[in-house]
């Protein structure tokens, strides 16, 4: 299992390849989204590194409003793969980002991605390649930067965490399209945001990649009118539990902020001069994450060697499974898990839950049988389409579970 103290690196020989390029990366972007619009945008300002080679997208060029019109649009991932140096996947799909990857591994390909659902579900599948990172700018990437950081400075870190500033688990759908509409951003990505269901995909993944914890099915997140009172909660309960987690602070009015607690060996009086308090838990801070700003740092953590990057292990613990919104009966479709108006997710241990049905999974599904409202979905309650990679992430369950 990967954790702080065995940081996740592109493979060496892979790196030597991109740092031996006399011309600027070819980058391929899988997805067309606001993180995808925004990052075409960011690259093309940096033309004398990062040259955007070729986009993959089910939408066609004429509805992908905002992209530069001599990006060279594809629905192929075979045809993104062979025109680039190194792949962001930032689509937020499962099904279609593991296609991407599957095409970049065989072609020996890097990539780096922005989708904690693809990498929390299925990214245990391709852990071993030494090929397929998370990036920093979405909180899970964030947080493992910064737990590597504080690794460095001698911390032993007790709590992964990141502030959230509203939380409603069942959400209006009228709310979330205004808000969508407001933002820029699609539907079910405000929607998971809001009630809950990206939180618990974010720290599953964090606490699956550092070998964490998690304290309760579902998290704690604490609510609390400072972060520091929230954080130094959380590391109280993880010193209790006596292993590090990975947890929220709800917080309203905070800026998206990631964090890590830790204790240090140093003298109490040497971290109060430097304003960190009298211990013995102390509390770091990244106040904010970027999204999609970041992703270039993260090309120079690959390429460098440094640590700091997200892998998950081969082998899952935690999973989100799909909590029933309401009442489904048969013939019920669900396009889409996650960010749905009909199920919402929450963190399990694997082992406790065997036969949950990840809601990374849930994709252009149909309700099998009578599931009730707080119900916890099951593998036999759904009918899956033949594209769901049901056993890709059976593959990532340990034996004995």
């Amino acid at each position: 299992m990967t954790d702080p103290g065995n940081p996740a690196l592109l493979r060496q020989d892979v790196r030597e390849r991109l740092l031996a390029l006399d011309r600027p990366l070819r980058i391929g972007i899988s997805g067309s989204g606001f993180v995808a619009r925004g990052l075409m945008q960011l690259l093309g300002s940096m033309h004398h590194r990062y040259h955007v080679s070729k986009v993959c997208s089910r939408r066609p060029a004429s509805l992908l409003h905002g992209i530069d019109g001599s990006i060279s649009i594809t629905g192929s991932p075979l045809a993104l793969v062979d025109n680039s140096d190194l792949v962001i996947e930032c689509s937020g799909k499962v099904a279609a980002g593991a296609k991407v990857l599957q095409a970049a591994i065989a072609a020996d390909k890097p990539v780096l991605t922005m989708n904690a659902e693809l990498q929390l579900t299925l990214g245990g599948a391709f852990s071993r390649s030494g090929l397929v990172f998370e990036a920093q700018g979405d909180q899970p990437g964030s947080i493992v930067s910064l737990a590597a950081e504080a690794l460095a400075m001698g911390f032993k870190p007790m709590v992964y965490g990141s502030q959230k500033g509203f939380l409603d688990p069942d959400p209006e759908p009228a709310s979330m399209l205004h808000w969508a509409e407001r933002q820029g951003i699609s539907l079910s990505a405000v929607t998971s945001f809001t009630d809950g269901t990206k939180v618990q995909i974010e720290h599953a993944l964090v606490a699956n990649a550092l070998g964490a914890s998690i304290a309760a099915p579902g998290l704690v997140g604490v609510h609390a009118s400072e972060l520091s009172e929230g954080a130094l909660t959380l590391a109280e309960l993880a010193s209790r539990l006596g292993d590090p987690i990975s947890d929220y602070v709800l917080q309203p009015g905070g800026r998206g902020e990631v964090f890590v607690v830790g204790t240090h060996d140093a003298p109490p009086e040497m971290l109060s001069y430097y304003k960190l308090g009298e211990g013995p838990f102390y509390l770091l801070v990244r106040p904010y994450h970027l999204g999609h700003f970041e992703i270039p740092l993260s090309i120079d953590r690959l390429t460098s060697g440094y640590p700091g990057l997200l892998r998950p292990p081969s082998e899952a613990v935690w999973s989100v499974a799909a909590i029933a919104k309401r009442d489904l009966a048969p013939g019920d479709r669900i396009e889409r898990g996650v960010g749905s108006f009909e199920v919402r997710g929450q963190v399990i241990r694997i082992r406790d839950e065997p036969d949950h049905l990840p809601i990374g999974l849930i994709e252009d599904a149909v309700v099998a049988r009578n599931i009730r409202q707080g119900q916890l979905v099951r593998r036999q309650d759904l009918g899956l389409p033949p594209s769901c990679p049901f056993e890709l992430w059976q593959g990532t369950l340990q034996p004995s579970r």
